[in-house]
């Protein structure tokens, strides 16, 4: 058995590990990019924009057409997700800039890296408080935890 049917019906051998990127506490578009300890191209590769649609803190319609503009007109996500090979360094980068009528905003980049282990899921979360960001690494492989994750050195 190999690749992905190995990885569903025997998860605790699999040699991948999930990361789930994701935007909290504010609706400003994040843009996140990665880079693998393995990767010969040494450049941060985008993987795209999310932003917090509001889902769980305002009423279910609105996050719903906040969701549907963000995606089909913005190309922005509520969450992205990335499988790569664990065991080895992973640094990933989220940066938040833009404009609206009145204002400009721009917070980070931010870069966290961690050394992922086997099977795991992680979230990845760039967090608006206040006039400032944070990025936080957590393993949610159990769902009902969020466990954080130390970082290592920048690859």
């Amino acid at each position: 058995m190999s690749g992905i049917a190995h990885c569903l019906f025997r998860p605790a051998e699999c040699p991948h590990f999930k990361a789930i990127l994701k935007a909290s506490g504010a609706t400003y578009p994040v843009e996140f990019s990665i880079r693998r300890a393995t990767d010969p191209d040494r450049r941060m590769d985008v993987q795209g924009t999310v932003v917090d649609t509001g889902r769980g803190k305002v009423f279910g319609w609105i996050a719903t057409l906040n969701e549907t503009v963000h995606s089909a007109t913005l190309k922005h996500f509520p969450q992205l997700e990335v499988q790569a090979d664990a065991d080895q360094p992973f640094e990933v980068l989220g940066y938040a800039s833009g404009e609206s009528i009145s204002s400009r905003y721009r917070c980070g980049p931010l870069r966290s890296t961690f050394k992922p282990e086997r099977s795991k899921v992680y979230l990845v979360e760039f967090q608006f408080v206040g006039d400032r960001c944070e990025q936080h690494v957590y393993d949610v492989t159990q769902s009902e935890a969020r466990i954080p994750v130390a970082g290592v050195p920048s690859l």
